[in-house]
């Protein structure tokens, strides 16, 4: 039997991957282990596991396994090594990429409102501003979150990850640089600032975008709702209704005051599901599929 990995099962993403496995239809059996047990040969090994952990294991299992799928930043900008969103770029996956990388979060709400537009508008600029959920940090933080007399209470942090040398965070960097691999546009410009706010769960994002045509509001519309995981409401659509659900949602569509080729919406979706675990499950079961 087709045997998955899940490395790291000690942690918040080790066990939203095991509930998310447990959702795939295919024959195959789970493995867990924790992030310093002897790995066993395996079809797939999903590392759910921090950037040093990951960087120390996946050369030490590559002749164990056949497909390695990271959820950490380490490899993601590696070149060679695909970074993928199955709506948008399962093309990517061959029986040479060995190694396969799960996007950041908060990359993946906003490149789940890009790739739709994608073949019928040429973007210029992407501007976004994040609200990301609590949940985004992780355990601590969440259970900080939840001490009273928190810094995260009835508070926003426009910061989030380390500050680079260029000022920007490591966060702002990944929205730059994993949006242009993902969407194969490496001079698309995105601008962006990320901020940590008071909600316990599901990120969100303010999106300005620009193109050189002008937008056809309805055909935007159309578009969104006949991709994979995605709706577009009418309703204002916020990260509490978004909680829990496998769904990405966009709302408050707009044009631009005075330029026709901008438009403005808001983004929402379940960071634990379609920002993490979801993600990575849909990677394992398009290996399953095709690749095992």
């Amino acid at each position: 039997m087709k045997t998955v990995g899940i490395i790291g099962i000690n942690g918040m993403v080790g066990q939203n991957m095991l509930a998310e496995l447990k959702k795939i239809n295919t024959p195959f059996e789970i493995k867990t282990f924790g992030r310093n047990d002897e790995i066993t040969p395996l079809d797939i090994a999903v590392l759910c596991t921090d950037n040093p952990v990951s960087a120390q294991i996946a050369p030490q299992i590559k002749d164990r396994v056949k497909f390695t799928v990271d959820m950490s930043s380490e490899f993601r900008m590696t070149p060679g090594v695909p970074l993928v969103i199955p709506e948008i770029n399962a093309h990517a996956i061959t029986p040479n990429t060995p190694l396969i990388a799960s996007p950041n979060c908060t990359t993946t709400g906003l490149v789940m409102s890009l790739a739709p537009l994608a073949p019928h508008y040429h973007f210029t600029e992407v501007f976004f501003c994040s609200y990301q959920a609590i949940s985004g940090g992780g355990k601590k933080l969440l259970d900080d979150f939840h001490t009273p007399g928190s810094y995260y209470e009835n508070n926003c942090v426009p910061l989030i990850g380390s500050v680079q040398p260029n000022g920007h965070t490591s966060e702002e960097l990944k929205g730059l640089y994993e949006t242009r691999k993902i969407m194969e546009m490496p001079h698309l410009k995105v601008y962006c600032h990320t901020v940590r706010v008071a909600v316990e769960n599901s990120h969100s994002l303010g999106v300005t975008l620009k193109a050189k045509e002008n937008f056809d509001l309805e055909q935007v519309k159309k578009l969104w709702n006949a991709f994979p995981n995605l709706v577009y409401s009418e309703k204002v659509i916020t990260p509490k209704e978004a909680s829990g659900l496998e769904t990405t949602f966009i709302c408050r569509l707009r044009r631009d005051v005075e330029e026709p080729n901008i438009i403005h919406y808001f983004v929402t979706f379940d960071n634990l599901l379609k920002g993490a675990a979801m993600n990575g499950r849909q990677i394992v079961e398009l290996l399953l599929e095709k690749f095992v």
